[in-house]
């Protein structure tokens, strides 16, 4: 008792002006236009819904007395990830490291300087 898999037949090709080309019939006929879709995205809820859920992160971790916080850096909107020594606070890792956030907000601040152009 096996499976057979039948495959599906070739559709000719669409042309560039919307119309099909069947090369066995040697006929043209058009092809109706699809319906473009449209997704609306609420970007202040989406960031509103982040907040919120690091928040519960951040809750979770300190109440778990793990000194670990997340956070989104604002202006490159990424996510920050910072170890701290529980007794002083002293940060013991960034993920991404320090270094590398710096050089990120120097290219984000160059923008624009070296090419002013959208392409």
């Amino acid at each position: 008792m096996g499976i057979e898999i039948q495959p599906r037949a070739a559709q000719p090709p669409v042309l560039s002006d919307g119309v099909r080309y069947d090369p066995a019939t040697k006929a043209a006929s058009p092809v109706a236009p699809v319906a473009k879709s449209t997704v609306t995205v609420d970007n202040e809820r989406m960031r509103q819904n982040l907040d919120a859920a690091l928040e519960h992160i951040n809750t979770v971790m300190r109440d778990g007395g793990r000194n670990l916080s997340f956070a989104i850096d604002p202006a490159l909107n990424r996510p920050v990830v910072v170890v701290r020594k529980e007794d002083t606070g002293e940060v013991i890792r960034q993920i991404p490291n320090e270094v590398v956030v710096k050089v990120a907000h120097s290219i984000e601040a160059l923008k624009g300087v070296l090419l002013n152009k959208e392409i």
